[in-house]
């Protein structure tokens, strides 16, 4: 375990003279649109109210516009609408959609929308445009899953319909992530010049490098004080090295670095529900399966044995996890829905006990029999790979911790850095450092409900419980949030069975995340809302709220 400390901090260590040298090369070959006259973005501009902004918070390519290609989480709305938003308080408010109106049966909704509201060419957002985008995203069926949607109708009075097959209790969520494009020009190259209807609009993007968004004088809310965004596409030690050398004014930075000081700039911590656990393939290995549309092998011969998920459920220290890998920038996570509405508190255990992982060991028929360290059955050890992002440090030092706790009790955890798409071929056959976190529970259902395998990413771990199914079904065709609720907890736990950690464990949540940025200290960020899984975008949700002080 030393030794692995030892690994840890070294990685926190390293030259910033070098990548400050690399980033202003970088900034040097990559105009940014400003003047050879104007300040550098970070640094102190008294002579007019300050209008744009230099941002490094993450990657971001192409699809990130597209809602067929991207996330369609918060990014999307800085250039994009919904039909609907969430305010800071966590409310569903009219965004395209002046209001809304649910029939008595919870199957048809009407959208009245707004006269005002233009796409950034200057050309009328109608009911046409969100039908047809509606329409796109059900025939596609990747990102989004509007199967359920029955018929799309164009009424009077620039108002539209959309009518389900049944209730579905998570169809209010989507209605706040899906971005709008225009009928009359979207097509294959969409992402190339995204055509959108929100406050700001892609004028420049080099793959790799940057994003430059103007404000689109067409946006029909409020007008944002920072007309210009300059988003610098660099990974998390260069962007803090952009900062430092005061050419950024606002920088995502992992806990690991939460304590380096830069001139002009104050650390801003948001509360998130962007938690971190351990993917765990549920199945025996040998089989077939998809992912994102590949064909993959499946399952694992140790993981699949219920014991050895249990055992790292309770014997896991989450405290130590957060103080080791986050620098205590977070809070124990025992589900991906922690104090949420949806959350089964039954679910909470006495974690960090390494007697009571030992016994599930040895209840299940794991011992160390040969005195190595590692418990074993029938011939086989406690032993399996473990992917995780290469490019994230925080999955890389917290599965680092997790490996070295797990190896107390007797599991050993081979870690394996690779790239995303490494790990989507790879990951339905080994542990996967995974997360999530939304502001509903249906990534409740895609994580554990079994038709969702295949699907996608959606339940990487093959896992399949019958009952745990059958409460999943009847949460997301209840026709009330409270009734949804009810059974969303009692598919994390019934007292007999449930996929939560007590349960059947696919995934072991282990920590919630801080989303931590360093930001000019005359940056006023507005009221954050808790922030959902990913930094990159979770931040823009108010971006209109933002201002400059003196």
């Amino acid at each position: 375990m030393k030794e692995n400390q030892k690994k840890l901090t070294n990685k926190r260590a390293f030259s910033y003279a070098a990548l400050v040298f690399s980033v202003l090369l970088l900034l040097a070959g990559c105009s940014t649109g400003s003047k050879q006259s104007d300040p550098s973005p970070g640094a102190q501009n008294t002579s007019k109210v300050k209008d744009d902004l230099v941002l490094a918070v993450g990657i971001m390519d192409g699809g990130q516009f597209d809602p067929k290609k991207g996330w369609g989480m918060t990014q999307i709305r800085l250039t994009h609408s919904s039909l609907l938003a969430i305010d800071s308080d966590l409310n569903f408010i009219g965004d395209l959609a002046k209001s809304y109106t649910i029939s008595e049966d919870a199957l048809t909704w009407t959208f009245p929308l707004r006269e005002e509201a233009k796409f950034s060419n200057g050309e009328q957002v109608t009911p046409e445009d969100v039908k047809y985008t509606y329409e796109m995203l059900k025939e596609d069926g990747i990102k989004f899953d509007l199967s359920f949607v029955k018929s799309i109708d164009v009424l009077e009075n620039n108002t539209i319909a959309i009518t389900l097959n049944e209730p579905r209790s998570t169809f209010v969520s989507q209605l706040t992530e899906i971005g709008i494009v225009p009928k009359a020009h979207y097509d294959e190259h969409y992402s190339e010049n995204p055509v959108g209807s929100g406050p700001y609009k892609v004028v420049q993007y080099n793959e790799g490098q940057q994003v430059i968004m103007e404000y689109n004088p067409y946006w029909y809310g409020k007008e944002p004080q920072f007309k210009k965004l300059t988003f610098l596409l660099l990974e998390e030690d260069a962007a803090l090295a952009a900062a430092k050398a005061g050419e950024a004014d606002i920088v995502y930075v992992p806990p690991t670095f939460a304590e380096q000081k830069v001139d002009g700039m104050t650390l801003r911590s948001y509360e998130s529900i962007d938690s971190r656990g351990i993917m765990l393939p549920a199945v025996p290995s040998g089989g077939k399966g998809m992912t994102n549309g590949k064909e993959v092998e499946t399952g694992n011969d140790v993981t699949s044995d219920l014991a050895i998920r249990q055992a790292l459920n309770v014997g896991l220290d989450r405290q130590k996890l957060l103080d080791v890998a986050l620098d205590g920038h977070g809070k124990k996570a025992f589900s991906l829905a922690d104090g949420l509405p949806w959350f089964n508190e039954k679910t909470v255990i006495e974690d960090g006990n390494i007697e009571a992982a030992t016994k599930i060991l040895a209840d299940g028929g794991w011992v160390d029999t040969n005195k190595d360290g590692i418990v074993e059955k029938d011939g086989r050890k406690a032993e399996f790979d473990m992917y995780f992002s290469s490019s994230d440090q925080l999955r890389s030092d917290l599965s680092l911790a997790a490996a070295d706790q797990a190896s107390a009790f007797g599991i050993k955890i081979n870690l394996i850095g690779v790239t995303w798409d490494e790990i989507y071929l790879k990951g339905k056959t080994a542990a996967v450092a995974w997360g999530g976190g939304r502001h509903h529970p249906y990534q409740l259902y895609t994580m554990n409900a079994s038709d969702q395998i295949d699907k996608g990413i959606g339940n990487m771990s093959n896992y399949h419980n019958p009952k745990v199914d059958e409460y999943l079904h009847q949460a997301l065709t209840s026709s009330s949030l409270e009734e949804a609720n009810k059974y969303w907890k009692l598919a994390q736990w019934d007292g007999e069975t449930g996929f939560g950690g007590i349960g059947d464990a696919p995934i072991v949540w282990l920590v919630r995340v801080d989303h931590l940025y360093l930001a000019n200290e005359k940056l006023d960020l507005g009221k954050q809302p808790i922030h959902s899984h990913g930094h990159e975008w979770a931040l823009f949700g108010n971006v209109t709220e933002w201002t400059w002080g003196k």
